[in-house]
């Protein structure tokens, strides 16, 4: 048994972890990633903002709470509703930026510039100007997919320039200031010259633009992306990584954000025109569902090591557990450690497993809210897990439930290593009093 497991251990290492890092390094893949990471709080904030606007109260409650709440939610609603519409509701087009300009920061090129480049280029695509007027549809969710591919293009094209030397040739006196913003005038030309009337040919043939004929193309994958088997998969392989020591949610969460973001867009919609909410699987899916208290619902095992007979994992334990409930688990991950630790393969994978089944069923027989706000990750679950279904009690009630089932999922495992931790410690302690006795016995012979 020792056996296979080094076996699959080493071939982790050999043929997975490499890629893995290869990946998390990957400039487009980090750019994508750093730029949701900016993205975020516009998100959460405006997810607070529906909040406020929509109190968890029936509209006609007898609660004086709830009718006060709601009788300030109808008085700000006109101001509210238009800051949420220019924040979670324009994350595409902050997106476009943020991605640009991780992106050019990545090739060690002037970000600011590649930044309004792109932003340029998707106004000019997702929301042209007709009769005075400009459709912002795609500042949603919705048009996430079209700001990473014309952030990545208009900086792939500005690349492309320098490449083939094409830019504006200044004197040696020109201030860098100025220099540096001249030299966007050239990258500013080939996106009129190129993506520009691409639009222009797409729209006039096919009847769409380019962000809806992206979405049309992207929605197998969507549909696909809110599937169990989607979630079990993406589970197992982000776990894998862990266990490995490789921050699998870094790596592989940045490649599937664009989908749970439009899931939560999707919601959104939904929800403001009264119909069924479509998607079961967002961020915040994940985050007070499936890792609560960091990846591997590491806060079950938490609570066990404080109560541990070992002083190893005691003190990793008490080091760990405030941490845990704001889903930062690495000083369990690494202390334990559950990183290449055979006994905790098991439960690192099958914990969060069973969450996302339960999880995910629960919600796809409705009985409680589906999501279409976003907290803070670092929000303790059951916390989150109420905010973002909209009120509903039951949300928290499930959170707690899935942490009690990962520790009793994590209990058997975790005792088979407290074991051996307590026979180790048993045996440094008598190594170091046999010592001390060898110490003395030499004292005594030299006197």
């Amino acid at each position: 048994m020792a056996s296979i497991s080094q076996r699959f251990i080493d071939f982790m290492n050999t043929h997975v972890a490499p890629v893995a890092r290869r990946m998390e390094n990957q400039p487009h893949i980090s750019a994508i990633r750093d730029g949701f990471i900016v993205v975020l709080p516009f998100l959460i904030v405006g997810s607070f903002i529906m909040i406020l606007l929509i109190p968890p109260f029936d509209e006609n409650t007898t609660n004086s709470f709830g009718q006060a709440w709601w009788k300030f939610a109808n008085w700000v609603s006109p101001y509210g509703w238009n800051f949420f519409q220019m924040s979670f509701n324009a994350i595409s087009l902050f997106a476009s930026a943020s991605i640009a300009y991780n992106l050019a920061k990545a090739y060690k090129r002037e970000p600011l510039p590649a930044a309004f480049l792109s932003v340029m280029a998707f106004l000019l695509v997702a929301a042209p100007v007709k009769d005075g007027m400009m459709d912002i549809k795609f500042f949603g969710g919705i048009g996430l997919f079209s700001a990473i591919f014309i952030a990545i293009y208009s900086v792939e094209m500005t690349r492309l320039l320098e490449f083939l030397k094409i830019k504006i040739r200044l004197p040696k006196e020109v201030p860098h200031a100025v220099a540096e913003s001249l030299n966007i005038v050239i990258p500013i030309l080939a996106i009129l010259l190129t993506l520009y009337p691409f639009s222009i040919w797409v729209e006039s043939e096919t009847g769409r633009n380019i962000p809806q004929l992206i979405m049309d193309f992207m929605a197998p994958l969507i549909a696909v992306s809110d599937s169990l088997g989607a979630i079990c998969l993406f589970v197992i392989a982000t776990h894998l990584l862990w266990f490995l020591g490789i921050n699998g949610s870094l790596v592989l969460m940045q490649l599937w954000t664009p989908f749970l973001l439009q899931n939560m867009a999707a919601n959104l919609a939904a929800f403001q025109a009264g119909e069924p909410l479509p998607f079961i699987i967002t961020n915040s899916f994940w985050d007070f569902y499936i890792v609560h208290g960091a990846s591997g619902g590491v806060i079950a095992l938490a609570f066990l090591l404080v109560r541990s007979k070992s002083a190893h994992l005691r003190s990793i334990g008490k080091i760990g557990l405030v941490p845990s409930f704001f889903s930062i688990g690495e000083p369990i991950v690494y202390g334990v450690p559950m990183v290449v630790n055979p006994l905790f393969f098991i439960p690192l994978i099958f914990a969060p497993l069973a969450n996302a089944v339960i999880a995910y069923l629960i919600l796809d027989f409705d009985l409680i809210h589906r999501i279409y706000l976003m907290a803070p990750w670092t929000t303790p679950a059951p916390i989150g897990a109420y905010l973002v279904s909209a009120g509903d009690i039951w949300a928290p009630i499930l959170s707690i439930a899935l942490i009690v089932l990962d520790i009793v999922i994590y209990y058997p495992f975790f005792k088979m290593y407290e074991k051996i931790c307590i026979e180790k410690e048993k045996s440094q302690n008598l190594s170091e009093e046999e010592q001390k006795a060898l110490i003395e016995k030499a004292k005594l012979a030299a006197q």
